[in-house]
């Protein structure tokens, strides 16, 4: 039949494209978005870094599916107050997460077993560690606090950063380029779960944003 012959032309065809691991990592910078955060005077990103495997999986010779785990940092600096005054406070805060992205990429071939990709898709992730630092000064005296974040916990000491929700989700943005067994390739992390916590009583929304570059291997 006319079906079954599409099916294994389907099959056959794809037998050219097998499923492939991935590894990659590289840089970023990451930010937060804020509403409602009160008396916060300037927002400012800072660096970021991950490292992921990721399988690619093809559906036809053009269209992959890439789902992966990935471990990298997000967050923000926070400034309240001036800095040349007597009394400031600047709070760096960089959640670590596990992150589970799921990417549809469409590659185009070009020449020499070199492909562009762009693609998209949703993530989950999971707050698993990370580092709040406190510096400023009261009445002209320096203070400084380093701690491990503690997620929807009320013991951090910055109301600007306390309480995160341990869980984020979003959607993933890239594009790169694919040469044999080498990729690189730009990544763009859109956050859009709230993921300050409402136990310490304010309306204030934070949402993850990372950009990023990623060198890797696929075998």
């Amino acid at each position: 039949m006319a079906q079954d012959k599409i099916v294994e032309g389907y099959r056959s065809e794809m037998k050219k494209y097998p499923p492939r691991f991935g590894v990659k990592a590289g840089p970023g910078i990451a930010n937060l978005t804020v509403d409602n955060a009160g008396t916060v005077n300037d927002k400012r990103a800072i660096p970021a870094g991950h490292a992921a495997i990721y399988l690619d999986m093809p559906l036809l010779p053009v269209l992959s599916i890439q789902a992966g785990v990935q471990l990298g940092n997000k967050g923000s600096k926070f400034t309240v107050g001036d800095p040349e005054s007597a009394n400031y406070t600047e709070v760096s805060t960089a959640p670590i997460y596990v992150e589970i992205p799921v990417n549809a990429v469409i590659k185009i071939p070009l020449v020499n077993k070199v492909k562009l990709f762009a693609g998209a898709g949703p993530y989950l992730a999971c707050g698993v560690a990370g580092k709040n630092k406190l510096e400023g000064k009261l009445l002209g005296v320096s203070f400084s606090d380093n701690n491990s974040i503690e997620y929807n916990s009320h013991n951090n000491s910055s109301s600007f950063n306390s309480d995160l929700k341990r869980f984020d989700a979003g959607l993933n943005f890239l594009a790169g380029v694919e040469i044999s067994h080498f990729t690189l390739n730009a990544n763009y992390g859109y956050g859009l779960t709230n993921i300050k916590s409402g136990s310490d009583n304010n309306d204030s929304k934070y949402a993850n944003r990372v950009a990023s570059l990623s060198v890797g291997l696929i075998f």
